[in-house]
């Protein structure tokens, strides 16, 4: 039917992630949709197939030169049919595509991206010194030091 052609994919979340915080484990929880087009010649999109998408990560949080880094890692993906324009199909390919594309290309960027870190907040001529970061039920929790300088 679009043999051929470029597909473009439109990933929408389907409500908020969650969060669940546990002794020294974090998971994030998301469920989403992907919406797959075929591009046509003269730019047109022609809807193919409507994907649920649900699927964890757990985090792996730390301080680390002043800033909050992290790694993540794929701990499940369920992929369903949820609507076809193009007749049924078995989406167990897909799910495996979609997860060795998750494994080899997103997740290795997102892990760069937290590696890098984003700063912790210092307030004035407070420097944060022995900064320990620990993962507890339903929280975080940051015990630092304080070292007034100037």
């Amino acid at each position: 039917m679009y043999p051929g052609l470029m597909m473009k994919l439109l990933v929408e979340t389907v409500k908020e992630p969650i969060i669940i915080l546990e002794p020294n484990n974090m998971t994030v929880q998301a469920i989403s949709t992907v919406t797959a087009y075929a591009i046509q010649p003269n730019s047109t999109l022609s809807p193919l197939f409507v994907l649920n998408l649900e699927g964890s990560v757990s985090a792996d949080i730390y301080v680390t030169e002043l800033k909050l880094a992290g790694n993540v890692s794929l701990n499940k993906i369920y992929m369903s049919l949820s609507k076809s324009y193009v007749g049924p199909f078995q989406v167990t390919s897909l799910d495996n595509i979609f997860t060795m594309v998750l494994k080899i290309a997103v997740i290795p960027k997102i892990n760069a991206r937290l590696q890098e870190g984003y700063p912790l907040p210092a307030i004035g001529k407070m420097q944060l010194v022995n900064i320990q970061l620990q993962v507890l039920k339903n929280y975080l929790l940051i015990g630092t030091d304080v070292q007034f300088t100037g």
